[in-house]
């Protein structure tokens, strides 16, 4: 192998199905369902259970709820969020029976200390669940980050909501983009296999409560059509 192909192959720019192969065959993969049937087709089983998985997102519009059955899945080992936009919601962990003292947010000081951070917790084996918000990773921070998730059978969700989405050498990546009736979400890498397709979830899918609220708005008859009284007796 000459210089260059070597240097592609360290950077994870060449899929080597014999090195693939023997990975998984040592370690078969398993997935947690998303709870979207459409989606687990897509993904051929769901989340992926270890490994780096690449989100790219609009802010608030859904991908919380996406990733909502990752997060549930985790039943020990402690939650880290690592420079989220928000604080999560109390009353949201509760129904998913997590416990709030396992979840740790950290706010580092700069983008290198994040890094650093999520490499940490990555090895640890005392974190099951690590999502890092951050823009601009580099191949190499990425295969440190495959690494230390192999070691540790931990799942690093890095969340970015740039606009253009980048490619990475990660176990699983999506762009999640909205539309008028819900959200599309395009499969932009999977490893292991030449990965591409897309599936559309309606907004009453991702939140049912909203298909009784239409009920209900059908019920009265529209916004603008008065409720007939009906006198009885």
């Amino acid at each position: 192998m000459n210089s260059t192909l070597a240097s592609m192959q360290h950077q994870g720019l060449i899929f080597n199905a014999k090195a693939q192969s023997e990975q998984t065959g040592s370690c078969p993969l398993t997935y947690t369902p998303t709870g979207f049937s459409e989606l687990d087709a897509l993904l051929q089983g769901g989340w992926p259970d270890a490994g780096v998985i690449s989100v790219f997102s609009q802010p608030a519009i859904g991908e919380f709820r996406l990733l909502q059955a990752l997060l549930s899945a985790q039943q020990s080992g402690l939650i880290i969020l690592i420079n989220p936009p928000a604080e999560p919601c109390a009353h949201w962990l509760a129904q998913l029976q997590i416990a709030s003292e396992r979840v740790v947010i950290l706010r580092p000081k700069s983008d290198s200390e994040a890094l650093w951070a999520a490499e940490q917790c990555a090895r640890s084996s005392s974190c099951a669940l690590i999502w890092l918000w951050q823009e601009g990773l580099s191949f190499t921070q990425v295969r440190r980050f495959n690494l230390a998730c192999q070691q540790s059978q931990a799942v690093l969700v890095l969340l970015s909501y740039s606009t253009q989405p980048c490619s990475l050498p990660v176990q699983l990546s999506v762009h999640i983009l909205p539309s008028d009736s819900g959200l599309t979400v395009r499969l932009l890498r999977q490893q292991g296999r030449f990965a591409s397709g897309e599936v559309h979830l309606r907004r009453t899918q991702l939140w049912p409560f909203l298909h009784y609220s239409d009920l209900h708005q059908a019920f009265k008859g529209g916004d603008n059509e008065p409720l007939q009284h009906v006198e009885v007796g």
